[in-house]
């Protein structure tokens, strides 16, 4: 991989990351009972962190001085608008996996093509994101025992 492939790579992660299910969530308030309010709390909070990765790997990218894209959300998720926080979180843990998943592949990726800079990044993120996918199923098991099943 060359130099221009590394920068792609990374920047095409940071668009997972930026334009996640997790933070589209985080900006569309889903619906939450009253006796579940502290989970939601707590989701964004892990929202909040993963836009400190997003963050974070465009730093690196401007150190490069490589024009970073943040891209755009998926247009499939403007048709998952007025959900529940209990219904919707399955779907962030789903999204949370193949964000892990391809940080992971990122990062080896650039260890292999020696961009041992980049890929210390997404090795840090990636452990980030795969704390945050625990951390959503313990959130959505607590949501189970405290909520009705809303759809």
């Amino acid at each position: 991989m060359t130099c221009q492939d590394n920068e792609l790579l990374l920047n095409r992660v940071l668009i997972d990351l930026a334009r996640s299910f997790l933070q589209y969530l985080a900006e569309s308030w889903p619906w939450v009972s009253t006796d579940a309010g502290s989970i939601e709390q707590q989701v964004l909070v892990i929202a909040a962190r993963q836009r400190q990765d997003v963050s974070d790997i465009a730093q690196l990218l401007t150190e490069r001085e490589y024009f970073v894209d943040f891209g755009s959300y998926p247009t499939e998720y403007t048709d998952l608008q007025f959900l529940s926080l209990q219904s919707a979180l399955p779907r962030v843990l789903t999204s949370q996996q193949h964000i892990a998943r391809r940080l992971a592949d990122a990062a080896t990726s650039l260890r292999a093509a020696g961009d041992l800079p980049g890929a210390d990044v997404l090795t840090a993120v990636a452990a980030h994101q795969q704390d945050a996918t625990h951390s959503l199923t313990e959130l959505l098991s607590q949501l189970a025992k405290t909520s009705p099943a809303i759809l």
